[in-house]
């Protein structure tokens, strides 16, 4: 019978297999709790009753790189925002910079899709973002994407999904980082009229190849 006092992070079987890193904890994480699921890590205490030492200074790492992703959203104070329509002031798009679920920006009732662009006011580097809906309000959003204005290439694509919901965090691809002032956010499909009650944009320097290692 294994031994399940010996189980580390991502180790299940009682296995001699060494903790996640730091890389994989943070590709988890857009995979589950960025995702609206449940972040699971598996971290047993050991036959002390302990965490593992080696396990605490891997989460210790873990919770300090979500605090530095997100410590900083570079779409938190914009020279402007803008939108398809707006159902009155006190839904208007301004509401997306407020993390609260209470506030959020709508549509004219009946629109069938909807966008919401941001001037930052200058050029900046992101490769995430994070998208948000008020869901005690239902989840509404079925397919969406977010674009960037580049002065020579004109609108392009940055990312795209099927759902929102609670929480929705897009990571570019590794060392991908896209450099935009204007950006948006168009609704595609929906059931019901689109609300969104948060937008950000973050600079995630643990998705670098230079940087895998840690």
């Amino acid at each position: 019978m294994a031994n399940r006092f010996s189980i580390t992070i991502g180790r299940s079987d009682g296995q001699n297999e060494a903790p996640k890193s730091l890389e994989q904890l943070l590709d988890v994480f857009y995979k589950s709790s960025a995702r609206n699921c449940l972040l699971l890590l598996n971290v047993p205490p050991n036959s002390s009753g302990l965490i593992d030492e080696s396990d605490f200074q891997t989460l210790e790492r873990f919770s300090s790189a979500i605090d530095s992703i997100f410590s900083v959203n570079l779409a938190a104070n914009p020279l402007s925002v803008t939108a398809s329509s707006v159902r009155s002031s006190s839904f208007g798009p301004k509401q997306i910079l407020d993390e609260r679920m209470e506030t959020f920006w709508a549509p004219m009732q009946g629109e069938t899709t909807g966008w919401i662009e941001l001037d930052l006011g200058k050029v900046s580097k992101f490769n995430a973002l994070e998208i948000r809906e008020p869901v005690n309000m239902g989840q509404r959003v079925m397919e969406y994407h977010v674009e960037a204005w580049d002065s020579e290439l004109g609108w392009y694509l940055v990312s795209n999904g099927s759902t929102i919901g609670y929480r929705k965090v897009d990571r570019l691809e590794e060392d991908q980082v896209c450099a935009a002032r204007l950006v948006r956010l168009l609704i595609d499909a929906l059931r019901g009229d689109p609300l969104i009650c948060f937008f950000g944009l973050y600079f995630d320097m643990y998705n670098l190849r230079h940087l895998s290692s840690i």
